[in-house]
């Protein structure tokens, strides 16, 4: 039951953008059920049934639909990094926001903007993570997550301070996994760009233009 419970959270997650995606120049048509290969169908049922089942054309799911093998362990990264982590949803989604910012991707900052929020993080963070602003009101441990995935996105580099205290706090496993968080969205980002898959933004404060994503 659990388990069923994750794919469907992952399913109306994933689904959120679907109603402001941007439909110009959008690559990788849809391809109908009956055309899909042995291994497409494979990934199409691990994505659920019934209406869960059109999200293979939707999203990045679009992409990995064209390399299902891919796309399966993709897909099983997901659900370890979303749900098996330990991590509070609130951090999760901060750091997933935060690769969202890095790749200027509306779609995943669209999808799980209001995800952060449900999980309790302030407003005010994610706004300011928006507008390329070091967030005024993070708490401790977010600060933490902000200035470890800031300093590998932005100075290639993280310094001794930060890892010394991202382990106190988190454990090793717990940095490695805040790390592996970001590092599928940008699996995740990297296959929305290449199939040209954007969302305009609703309720969520837009992702601003920038020349550099993050302050120095």
């Amino acid at each position: 039951m659990r388990h069923l419970l994750k794919i469907a959270v992952i399913a109306a997650a994933v689904a959120l953008p679907q109603f402001t995606v941007a439909q110009d120049g959008m690559r990788f048509p849809p391809i109908a059920a009956e055309k899909f290969t042995a291994k497409q169908k494979t990934f199409a049922e691990a994505q659920g049934k019934g209406q869960r089942a059109s999200n293979v054309n939707q999203g990045p799911f679009r992409l990995y639909l064209r390399s299902p093998d891919f796309g399966m362990a993709a897909i099983a990264m997901s659900d370890y990094l979303r749900w098996g982590t330990g991590l509070e949803p609130r951090l999760v989604e901060l750091a997933i926001l935060i690769a969202a910012r890095n790749w200027s991707s509306s779609y995943v900052w669209h999808a799980h903007y209001p995800l952060a929020i449900k999980g309790g993080l302030d407003p005010s963070v994610g706004a300011d993570i928006a507008a390329g602003r070091r967030p005024a009101r993070m708490k401790d441990d977010e600060a933490l997550i902000y200035d470890l995935l800031t300093q590998i996105y932005r100075d290639r580099n993280v310094t001794d301070a930060t890892f010394n205290a991202t382990v106190a706090k988190f454990g090793d496993k717990g940095l490695a996994d805040i790390v592996g968080i970001a590092s599928y969205y940008g699996v995740t980002s990297m296959s929305l760009i290449a199939t040209k898959t954007t969302a305009q933004p609703t309720d969520e404060p837009p992702l601003q233009t920038l020349a550099q994503v993050f302050p120095r």
